[in-house]
């Protein structure tokens, strides 16, 4: 359960992906403005749209990057929304995201920009 809002509202846009650290950082960011109380959104896109898709790297990697996308999801109730084009453009479709993801147009991240005390792009 999130606990109640006593942060401003965030919007973190993440532009790495999961073979990134700089994409991790986003999302830990992103879940520690959420701890802190805040309401959160993270934006995905460029090659952060690839946060979206399912990812099985356990065999090498000993973990699962997803989680850190549930955590927001699940521990912060943060809207986690993927950029339509970034997502067309890495060959996927709203069909293949992750549970809680959903698809979003160049509107959606211009309304979400306005509506925000701040941006933080990683």
């Amino acid at each position: 359960m999130s606990p109640p809002p006593t942060a401003e509202p965030a919007l973190v846009v993440v532009r790495s992906g999961p073979a990134s650290e700089r994409g991790w950082l986003g999302l830990r960011i992103a879940l520690a403005l959420g701890l802190d109380g805040g309401e959160v959104t993270v934006w995905l896109c460029g090659d952060g749209a690839g946060w979206a898709l399912p990812l099985d790297v356990r065999p090498w990697m000993g973990g699962d990057p997803g989680r850190d996308l549930d955590g927001l999801l699940d521990d912060v109730g943060a809207t986690v929304l993927v950029d339509a084009g970034s997502l067309a453009a890495a060959g996927a479709s709203a069909g293949s995201c992750r549970r809680g993801v959903a698809v979003a147009g160049p509107e959606e991240f211009a309304r979400r920009c306005g509506a925000t005390a701040r941006v933080l792009a990683v």
